[in-house]
C-alpha cells in the first residue's frame, strides 16, 4: 500500500466512525433492519478491492465461508481477482454484482464501510485489528458472526483451508530440502528500514547453509524488476515465475522445510501447511496493535500443536 492509500485508508476508517453507534459486539457493525435477520438465507462475503483486502486477509475469513456453508446458508464470495482460485478451488461459490441485489446479507470489513453503504443491503461490517479481540482472529470471527446469526459454532474446527488442488507446475530437485525466502512487502513498508531487510538476507543465508539447504527466493515480476540486488546464497530463483497458488504447491512439498520472510502471504501458507516460519515482523505503531497480532492473528487459527513450531521472530 502506497502513501496515498494509506492516506485515503486513513480517512476511511475516521469517517467509518459512526459505525459504533451500530456495534453488535466490541468489533463487529450491522446497518440494516434486524427484523430480517430471522430470513436470512443468501449471504455474500463482500471484498471487492486489493488495497483493503491483501492476499494474506482471505485466511482470515475463509473459514467463515466454510461454517456458514456448513450452517446452510447460501454463500457467494465477492473478492480480488488474484485470490478466486483460492476461494473457487476450495468449493466457495464466487459472486457477481448482480448477486448483491439477491443476498440477504452482506459480510464485509470496516475498510470497505464507503463501498458497502451505497448498496442500501443489509450489511454486517468487521474490524479485524480491534483491541477488544481475545481469541485468535479466524475464531473471533466465526463465534461472532454465529452469535449474530443466533446459530450454534460449537465444536466446529476454526482453520483456514489448504488449497483442494494444487497446481504442479513448480520442479524441484527431489533429493535435496528447501527453504523459501521472501523479502518483498505489499503494504507497511514504510515501517521498514534497510537494515530489515540486510537482518532477513542474513538470516536466510545462514539458516541455509548451517542444515544444508537450497534457497527458493520467490516475489513477484514487479518485485524482481525493481531490485537489482545479486542474492549470492540463492539456488532457484522463482519471482516472477511462481503465482500466489504455486505458493501452496512449494508449501506443500515435503522436502520443502522452511520460510523465511516479512509477516505477510507466505507466512500464513506455511502455517495452514503446519511448517515453520521465521519472521521478521515489521511491528505496529501501538503496544494494543503490536500484542493483538502477535498474540491472535500470527497464526490467526489454533495451532495443533506449539505456537513456537510455526513461528519464529528475528
Amino acid at each position: 500500500m502506497n502513501a496515498k492509500s494509506l492516506i485515503r485508508k486513513a480517512l476511511i476508517l475516521a469517517t467509518a466512525y459512526p459505525l459504533k453507534r451500530y456495534a453488535v459486539n466490541d468489533n463487529m457493525f450491522f446497518l440494516g433492519d434486524r427484523k430480517l435477520l430471522k430470513g436470512v438465507k443468501r449471504i455474500l462475503l463482500y471484498f471487492p478491492n486489493n488495497e483493503y483486502m491483501h492476499l494474506g486477509d482471505h485466511f482470515f475469513f475463509e473459514p467463515l465461508m466454510s461454517f456458514l456453508k456448513y450452517k446452510g446458508f447460501e454463500v457467494k464470495v465477492i473478492t480480488i481477482k488474484s485470490m478466486e482460485f483460492y476461494v473457487a478451488g476450495n468449493g466457495h461459490v464466487l459472486g457477481n454484482f448482480d448477486d448483491i441485489a439477491r443476498a440477504d446479507l452482506v459480510i464485509t470489513r470496516t475498510e470497505f464501510f464507503y463501498y458497502a453503504w451505497p448498496l442500501k443491503k443489509n450489511t454486517l461490517f468487521i474490524s479485524t485489528f480491534s483491541p477488544s479481540i481475545k481469541k485468535r482472529l479466524c475464531q473471533d470471527i466465526v463465534d461472532k458472526v454465529a452469535a449474530f446469526l443466533s446459530v450454534d459454532s460449537s465444536g466446529f474446527y476454526v482453520r483456514p483451508s489448504p488449497l483442494a488442488n494444487c497446481p504442479e507446475t513448480i520442479s524441484l530437485d527431489s533429493d535435496s530440502d528447501y527453504l523459501v525466502y521472501n523479502n518483498y512487502v505489499d503494504s507497511a513498508f514504510y515501517r521498514l528500514r534497510p537494515e530489515h531487510y540486510r537482518k532477513l538476507d542474513r538470516f536466510a543465508g545462514k539458516l541455509a547453509k548451517e542444515n544444508g539447504l537450497k534457497v527458493i527466493h520467490t516475489g513477484s515480476k514487479k518485485d524482481r524488476e525493481r531490485d537489482r540486488k545479486s542474492y549470492g546464497f540463492v539456488d532457484v530463483d522463482l519471482r516472477g515465475i511462481a503465482s500466489p497458488a504455486d505458493m501452496f504447491y512449494l508449501a506443500s512439498l515435503h522436502n520443502v522445510k522452511y520460510n523465511v520472510s516479512f509477516d505477510t502471504y507466505i507466512m500464513h501458507i506455511f502455517f495452514i501447511y503446519g511448517k515453520k516460519s521465521f519472521v521478521l515482523f515489521r511491528g505496529r505503531f501501538t503496544r494494543k496493535a503490536h500484542d493483538l497480532i502477535v498474540n491472535y492473528v500470527l497464526p490467526p487459527f489454533e495451532p495443533e500443536g506449539r505456537v513456537e513450531d510455526l513461528i519464529e521472530y528475528l
